[in-house]
């Protein structure tokens, strides 16, 4: 299985992790708040999650995260079920309170190719799902990303995000992006995509309070 688009490795101690004392009360708090998304307790595995933090004031603050993987299996079609399971994810965010503003559909980029495209995951179909949610004032991000791997695995994770306590907000979504209609976005309905296809405003939460820059929050 290779890595996620959007992902990098984080800590996945039981108890999450903190690099110093820069962790708060109120970043505690909110990794509570992504731990108990009824979609957490349909995990296949043990979730990765992290504490919000900063190592100094020199330095941005990285922000929350916990990712579930809801599915890990090999499959005989791994792009149509790539593709239903990120359709799955997408139906169990809505059913959460989640707003699902946007998606993108991607083709694989082969090893053999000379020229592969700038975007997508190596040797594998990629479909996946943005969506924000506001608790007691603090925006949340989530993807929902469904991997058919070229050799026939298919893994589908739900990766949540929360701004850090040190953040001058934290509702990084004021503009309130509208939802997409069921039904409607490339991970739910039409062919295969041949090129990136792309639904909703391209908008996403940075791991890191110093990403910001044009659609990363």
């Amino acid at each position: 299985m290779t890595r996620r688009l959007l992902l990098v490795p984080i800590c996945v101690l039981l108890s999450g992790c903190a690099a110093s004392d820069a962790t708060t009360r109120a970043d505690q708090a909110q990794l509570d708040v992504m731990m108990s998304q009824p979609f957490v307790s349909e995990a296949v595995k043990e979730p990765a999650r992290r504490v919000a933090f900063r190592k100094s004031d020199d330095l941005p603050a990285t922000r929350g995260t916990v990712t579930v993987v809801l599915a890990e299996r090999p499959a005989a079609a791994p792009a149509g079920e790539a593709r239903r399971w990120a359709a799955e994810g997408m139906r169990k965010l809505r059913d959460g309170g989640w707003t699902v503003y946007a998606t993108v559909c991607l083709p694989p980029r082969e090893s053999g190719d000379p020229d592969p495209p700038a975007e997508g995951a190596w040797d594998a179909w990629s479909f996946a799902a943005h969506a924000y949610k506001v608790v007691d004032g603090v925006s949340y991000f989530a993807v929902a990303q469904g991997l058919g791997q070229l050799s026939g695995d298919v893994e589908m994770t739900i990766e949540m995000r929360a701004p850090s306590s040190h953040e001058p907000v934290t509702d990084l979504f004021p503009d309130r992006p509208p939802p997409l209609p069921a039904g409607t976005s490339c991970v739910e309905t039409g062919d295969l995509p041949a090129e990136k296809v792309t639904d909703g405003p391209p908008v996403v939460m940075g791991e890191s309070a110093g990403q910001p820059s044009g659609n990363v929050r």
